[in-house]
């Protein structure tokens, strides 16, 4: 029996990486629900796969291209492409991939696939309109989950950004990361499909979605293991334990609270000297290197509010409180190059910037030259002295 050995590899990574998935612990908690529910479904997912490799490697269906490759592939591209987009959604907003959500994709998703393998067993020109058909179909999804995506990605950095009061994009790289190679496993299929390739790139295609396999994997490893600082915010509805501070304008139940001009007059001059008092303590205990605290904890953490420190900063030390804590970090980071010779490569976790990259933008910008540079003429100078 000629089997087809490629996906026979496929079979074995998709089992060995669904094992791996079974033994990802993920934390308790509401805030973590809508993730393990889709680290069961991924499990389920790979399984399938796997066990679907199998049988087309026994059956010889890459070997040649004939309706049935495509239909099947096209079904499999669909399903793959709801649990990818609902996975990398679940990061970033889980109340969004809700069991209804799931539910309706499915039941249409099924819907299409059983029509499709019914115009296969009837056979004749129906087969040809139905694979078209679903081809378009299957276009309008990958559209459709690439504006969800989208949306709830926009709507999640913009909370982050505003309760952390930093740039928090780079933090949600790795989920853009993950959605971006998800679309690039789903347009494959769509060339393929259309196209009507062969059995050669066949093999490549299941390559690709076997890489992708494993890096999803990583992913949702990386994100058990460092992203709870982002479900402290994007599953506060979730979870009313975690719910971010309302504005300074509103107060918990929605009601007008106390404005910026109102602080002005609330805020006497022993509050801010005990607040200055505060915030130097803050930064002689190096508390800015902790980047998983909101404005909210910070404030708390200074025995004040949200507003109060938004007010303080504004009117006392006349930046915004981002700007502040970047030159707080950024002088930092001087003084571990300088004095401690700090490898350049791991500075920025060293100061409280998970960006690596816009840290070193940051750098650049503010001192006029790049970190390493920076070193070298530190180095030099002691040299000559």
């Amino acid at each position: 029996m000629d089997y087809n050995f490629c996906d026979l590899f496929a079979a074995s990574a998709a089992l060995t990486l669904a094992v791996v998935l079974a033994f990802v612990k993920m934390p308790g908690g509401e805030q973590w629900s809508a993730l393990r529910r889709m680290n069961r479904l991924l499990i389920a997912c790979y399984c399938a796969l796997g066990i679907s490799n199998i049988v087309t490697s026994v059956l010889g269906i890459g070997h040649t291209a004939d309706p049935v490759l495509y239909v099947s592939m096209l079904v499999v591209s669909m399903y793959q492409a709801m649990l990818f987009t609902a996975t990398c959604v679940a990061f970033v907003s889980p109340s969004t991939i809700s069991r209804e959500w799931l539910t309706t994709n499915t039941l249409v998703i099924s819907c299409l696939g059983v029509m499709l393998i019914y115009s296969v067993c009837a056979g004749g020109a129906q087969v040809e309109i139905w694979l078209w058909g679903c081809t378009a179909a299957y276009v309008f999804q990958l559209i459709y989950y690439c504006v969800v995506f989208r949306a709830n990605y926009y709507h999640c950095l913009h909370r982050l950004e505003g309760s952390y009061d930093d740039d928090m994009s780079g933090s949600l790289r790795l989920v853009t990361n993950a959605f971006f190679g998800a679309l690039t496993v789903g347009l494959s299929a769509l060339v393929f499909i259309v196209f009507r390739l062969d059995n050669i790139w066949y093999n490549v295609f299941t390559c690709i979605y076997i890489i992708y396999y494993a890096y999803l994997v990583i992913c949702v490893i990386n994100y058990r293991i460092g992203a709870g600082y982002i479900l402290k915010v994007v599953a506060a509805k979730e979870d009313p334990a975690y719910a971010t501070v309302p504005d300074e304008s509103t107060d918990a139940e929605g009601k007008a609270g106390p404005t910026m001009d109102s602080l002005h007059n609330a805020i006497d001059p022993e509050t801010e000297k005990q607040l200055a008092a505060a915030l130097e303590k803050w930064v002689a205990t190096k508390q800015y290197v902790r980047n998983d605290q909101t404005v909210e904890d910070i404030a708390a953490e200074l025995g004040t509010t949200h507003a109060t420190l938004k007010w303080y900063f504004t009117n006392c030390i006349r930046i915004p409180f981002r700007t502040w804590r970047q030159d707080v970090r950024l002088n930092e980071a001087i003084r571990l190059l300088s004095e401690e010779d700090a490898p350049t490569s791991s500075v920025h976790t060293m100061v409280g910037v998970s960006d690596k990259s816009n840290f070193h933008k940051l750098f650049r910008k503010q001192v006029g030259m790049s970190l390493q540079e920076f070193k070298e003429k530190i180095r030099k100078s002691r040299k000559q002295d």
